[in-house]
């Protein structure tokens, strides 16, 4: 990998650090699923802070020092605010972020993931009303893409084979 990658990606999951500092876990469209430090984030002066909600799709700059990954820049591309005024959609959004998080290969290109992901945003920031029927079916699509399943399958059957795939109880997020 270059030391610094210019690429798109959509934001997983943040945890933060002492200080202000976060590590944000992003699927990336040319990295697949990476883990980036970003330093002084949570400054109040920060620029970078707002593109780096959950769920936000951005443009970023990354650079790598010492077998680490540094955010450097970011933009917003979409935040998807459509999803962020629904409660329901809320709960299907960060219910596939959750799995994608789990089951997304590290540091592995994964395209078809990738747009199978965003697709998920898009078509759920676009549909009025929001039913289980999205989330199977994105749901089944990403376990055939990562290999886990042959055929579809209910809801309920593919939170039976999720958690005995990472081997713990997934949280409840009224789907």
């Amino acid at each position: 990998m270059p030391r610094t990658v210019k690429t798109e990606a959509i934001v997983l999951r943040k945890r933060n650090l002492l200080n202000k500092d976060t590590i944000i876990t992003l699927f990336t469209q040319d990295l697949g699923k990476i883990n980036v430090f970003a330093k002084g984030i949570k400054k109040i002066t920060s620029r970078r802070l707002p593109h780096t909600q959950t769920g936000n799709l951005i443009n970023l700059l990354i650079h790598k020092k010492d077998d680490r990954l540094y955010l450097q820049e970011s933009s917003l591309i979409s935040g998807f605010s459509e999803i962020k005024k629904n409660q329901k959609k809320i709960n299907d959004l960060y219910f596939i972020l959750f799995v994608l998080e789990r089951l997304a290969p590290e540091n592995q290109r994964e395209y078809a993931l990738y747009n199978l992901a965003k697709k998920f945003l898009i078509d759920l920031s676009l549909t009025a009303v929001t039913n289980r029927s999205i989330v199977t079916k994105y749901l089944n699509k990403i376990l055939i893409i990562l290999g886990y399943l042959h055929k579809r399958k209910t809801l309920d059957e593919l939170r039976l084979i999720i958690e005995e795939i990472i081997n713990e109880k997934l949280p409840s997020f009224d789907i």
